[in-house]
């Protein structure tokens, strides 16, 4: 009986050995993915923030886009040109230059947390939830938008660049992804300048380049709330 009960005894000192062995090691594997998580988290935040800093560029440079469009509107309405030929090429060689910039989020860290689990090891839903929004479905909403604008530019090139002729050349030192321009010469076609064609482009593009301006406001919201949850998570 003394002897069942060792083997007993010793049986369960193994499996309590083995079981233990299993824990500790499921448990070094979590703390390994999990510090994995937080420095993905780490490059996410360094991301976000030069996502958010491209998007804060490119929206000012919209704005003006929008600016230089009511300008002309403006100017064409009752039928006379008041724009000089200068102002004229320089503004119109800016519209067309920036109002098709696009945004390209940067989604490779997002495409790591998805591929590895790490998402699900997110203490928070929120930020899984605001994730999840910002690289899936405003990320597609981006992506179409994007062709929209890509569409515009190509009409305006087939469409006005014949009648509105700017050549440019780049600035020596344009820092931003898309080099700054500078009118070298052009030649404005008067008629044209001023007929319901050329305005019908302008509320075109108008109120293509405002549903970007919206797009990229939801896109600053959303990076300025990936930033403050991602400090949470990793302090």
């Amino acid at each position: 009986m003394k002897s069942y009960l060792r083997y007993f005894i010793e049986f369960l000192v193994i499996i309590t050995g083995v079981l233990l062995s299993f824990y500790l090691d499921d448990l070094r594997q979590l703390n390994e993915k999990k510090n994995y998580k937080d420095t993905l988290v780490e490059e996410l935040l360094i991301t976000s923030e030069e996502d958010l800093k491209q998007i804060t560029k490119i929206t000012a440079d919209l704005d003006k886009v929008q600016e230089f469009i009511d300008e002309f509107l403006k100017d064409i309405e009752d039928g006379i040109k008041d724009l000089d030929d200068d102002q004229i090429a320089e503004k119109y060689l800016f519209i067309v230059q920036k109002m098709s910039v696009s945004f390209f989020p940067q989604n490779g860290t997002f495409n790591q947390l998805i591929s590895t689990g790490s998402l699900d090891l997110i203490n928070s839903k929120s930020f899984r939830r605001v994730l999840l929004n910002n690289y899936t479905h405003y990320y597609d909403r981006n992506s179409a938008n994007n062709r929209t604008l890509d569409d515009l530019y190509l009409a305006f090139g087939a469409n006005i660049d014949p009648y509105i002729t700017v050549v440019a050349r780049e600035v020596d030192d344009a820092t931003f992804i898309y080099s700054d321009m500078v009118v070298e010469s052009y030649d404005i076609d008067q008629d044209f300048y001023l007929s319901n064609t050329f305005k019908a482009y302008l509320l075109t593009a108008k109120s293509m380049v405002g549903k970007n301006i919206d797009m990229l406001d939801i896109f600053s919201k959303s990076y300025s709330e990936i930033i403050t949850l991602a400090n949470e998570e990793i302090n």
